[in-house]
């Protein structure tokens, strides 16, 4: 089976989120836990915490003030200051919504998403190609979508994971819960998704076994023995 893995970038037009680190270059924001989307009468609400790297603190200062002149956010609020980044939570509403744009078409996404130089980015595997085109049509209805990258996986395992798996492993994912050395646990993965820690659990562990047998025979195949 030929998977495809992409890097897909997009400048939202008239989102806070590509405008700002259009100003602010030097400042990075990478997603941490998940992104909840809910359906509104004008479109939808958003809400999500991002870990914001900044080179120091006065830029960062100067960057919450600048969010503060966006309509679309309704609420900024700092869970953790440090020397060059911060954990920020924020709330917005908007039109249309590119997380769920990239969700609706079957993509996983395996990493966080990203947003720097005026760029939403996410990088995300199908195992069907047509899909990377009705995301890059989609995405061009509310901004300007770019190809970072893409390219084919080869797996003897479709990946078929129920929408529970495939949430609950991208759940895992945007919480860093794979990081050594791990600093978070399940349980409070749980809690921050409103779900029951087995049930959390027992999805997330069928969708590795869909997964990790296939990552971990192509690491060994591309492992080379002097």
């Amino acid at each position: 089976m030929k998977l495809r893995k992409a890097t897909i970038g997009v400048r939202h037009k008239g989102c806070w989120g590509s405008l700002c680190t259009v100003k602010f270059p030097e400042i990075i924001m990478k997603e941490k836990g998940p992104i909840n989307v809910e359906k509104i009468k004008s479109g939808v609400r958003l809400n999500a915490t991002w870990d914001v790297s900044f080179p120091n603190k006065k830029q960062f200062k100067d960057f919450l003030k600048h969010l503060e002149t966006y309509d679309m956010i309704k609420k900024i609020k700092i869970i953790e200051l440090y020397e060059t980044h911060a954990l920020v939570k924020t709330v917005w509403t908007n039109k249309q919504s590119s997380y769920a744009i990239i969700l609706k078409n079957n993509c996983l996404y395996t990493s966080p998403v990203i947003q720097k130089e005026g760029y939403e980015i996410y990088e995300v595997i199908t195992e069907e190609p047509n899909k990377l085109v009705e995301i890059m049509e989609s995405l061009d209805e509310i901004g300007e979508a770019k190809l970072f990258s893409v390219g084919r996986i080869i797996s003897d395992y479709p990946l078929k994971l129920t929408e529970k798996q495939a949430n609950a492993i991208q759940q895992a994912v945007a919480h860093d819960f794979y990081n050594w050395p791990r600093k978070i646990s399940l349980d409070e993965i749980s809690v921050m998704i409103g779900m029951k820690r087995r049930t959390f659990q027992e999805n997330l562990r069928k969708a590795e076994a869909k997964l990790l047998p296939d990552l971990i025979k192509g690491f060994f195949e591309r492992v080379v023995v002097k």
